[in-house]
């Protein structure tokens, strides 16, 4: 969801890079819905004009860091995708994608990732992991901008905002075996635990479509609100409650029951919501200011309220959880070069890699954990209580 720079399409050069606009971050507690996507489509615009795509690596070196130690970053300015390692917290590997690259996603199951090429852009590209090389690209939709992996690996989803579809491809076969129609503008998309649901946050809409898997069609539309814009969507654990980040004047995470289909709550965010990350313990909910901002909001789920929050310096922008949720790595947007490593149980910043330019998106290659009881049939952490109850529940 984090696309705000024009990628793919053919290259433009520029004899000077254009600074990109400053933003004050003062703005963002009460930015409008509208203000804010005038502003992302500027930016769109000035990073499609002073792009230059980097070189090809050198060679397609076969990767050696462990898997579940790395974490790729989609870089919208460069064109890159930056591979971590991170123990070491350095760049093993570049990888230029000309198409650009605004969000990421990852399989490890299939050492790929998947990676979409914003405003301009009707492709997504697939990188092989093991040996850091473009292997190939597939045609989606206008303006592909979200994506997400199912936790088996076999199918990844994109939105595409131009055409207002989601993308439904074959990781195996490397093509799109489906296109369904959602709401206005797509972005953001998120894969339920057991991979029987597909979340998609429509911008225009102000609403959520939720897609079955199995028919691959759209079963519920959630709305949001008059007015409101849907950014990023998130699900917790055991996949009984979705994360929205919105802004309607001001900007909120609204929650979901995914077996109501409803919405029971709205989380003023005054830091700014854009991007989301749901703890592994589903203890807690983390916001990226985004626009320019700094700030990593923390809900409680328990409370239902922010708890705490934190500065990354240089802007928040993408979220990835890794080591049990222990770290938390954040991508610093347009204007920068850094992805920042943050102790979640300190809220401590502990350093940061340079990376490509504009780093929009990081994702995380971590060990597959076991599918999560289906909703209503297991163990479940409820919204606002924190009280666990395991057994079914009355319908």
């Amino acid at each position: 969801m984090r696309s705000r720079t024009r990628a793919g399409g053919r290259s433009i050069a520029a004899p000077l890079e254009a600074p990109v606009p400053s933003r004050d971050p003062q703005e963002a507690p009460r930015r409008r819905s509208v203000g804010r996507l005038r502003a992302a489509l500027a930016a769109a615009a000035v990073a499609a004009t002073t792009a230059v795509p980097a070189a090809p690596a050198a060679a397609a070196a076969h990767d050696d860091t462990p898997a579940a130690d790395r974490a790729y970053v989609a870089n919208a300015t460069a064109r890159t995708v930056s591979f971590l390692d991170l123990d070491d917290r350095t760049v093993t590997h570049t990888v230029a994608v000309p198409s650009g690259a605004v969000d990421v996603a990852v399989s490890r199951q299939r050492h790929r990732a998947f990676v979409t090429g914003g405003s301009g852009s009707h492709t997504v590209t697939v990188l092989d992991t093991e040996r850091a090389r473009v292997l190939r690209t597939v045609r989606v939709g206008d303006r592909p901008e979200g994506v997400a992996v199912s936790r088996d690996g076999r199918r990844a989803y994109v939105t595409n905002a131009d055409s207002g579809t989601v993308s439904v491809l074959d990781t195996s076969r490397g093509r799109v075996v489906r296109t369904v129609r959602v709401g206005s503008f797509p972005k953001g998309v998120a894969v339920s635990p057991d991979g029987r649901r597909v979340y998609v946050a429509n911008l225009l809409s102000g609403s959520v479509s939720v897609i079955d898997t199995h028919r691959d069609r759209v079963v519920a539309t959630v709305s949001l609100g008059t007015g409101t814009a849907a950014y990023d969507v998130a699900v917790s654990p055991d996949g009984t409650l979705a994360y929205v980040s919105t802004g309607n004047g001001a900007d909120y995470v609204s929650v979901i029951d995914t077996r109501a289909a409803t919405v029971l709550d709205a989380v003023p965010i005054e830091a700014g919501a854009e991007s989301l990350a749901v703890a592994p313990d589903g203890a807690s909910v983390y916001v990226s200011s985004g626009f320019g901002g700094e700030e990593v909001s923390v809900i409680d789920t328990e409370l239902g309220v922010v708890a705490r929050g934190f500065r990354v310096p240089g802007g928040a922008e993408g979220l990835a959880l890794g080591y049990g949720g222990r770290q938390m790595y954040v991508t610093t947007g347009l204007g920068s070069r850094s992805t920042v490593y943050v102790d979640t149980e300190t809220d401590r910043v502990m350093g940061s890699t340079t990376v490509g330019t504009g780093p929009m998106s990081v994702a995380v290659e971590s060990e597959p954990e076991p599918v999560a009881s289906r909703a209503g049939t297991g163990p479940r952490v409820h919204w606002k209580t924190g009280r666990e109850e395991t057994g079914a529940h009355a319908s």
